[in-house]
């Protein structure tokens, strides 16, 4: 299951959830709030340079010819 970080808006406490994809409600604050938001982020991964791609990883000779 993921785990899922929220904002309550009443005491701006900031506080992970584990929640399952099936579950619709968002969780109530541990100071006991019901007024909580989901906090998005950027993710962890950040993917640079070349190679990600099959055509970035061909060399040259490989390249079909037109005959």
């Amino acid at each position: 299951m993921p785990i899922y970080e929220y904002e309550c808006s009443t005491c701006q406490l900031h506080f992970e959830q584990r929640q399952s994809f099936d579950d619709s409600s968002l969780p109530h604050c541990p100071n006991g709030h019901d007024d909580v938001r989901r906090v998005y982020r950027a993710p962890g991964v950040l993917f640079k340079g070349s190679g990600w791609y099959v055509t970035d990883s061909r060399s040259k000779s490989s390249t079909s010819s037109s005959d």
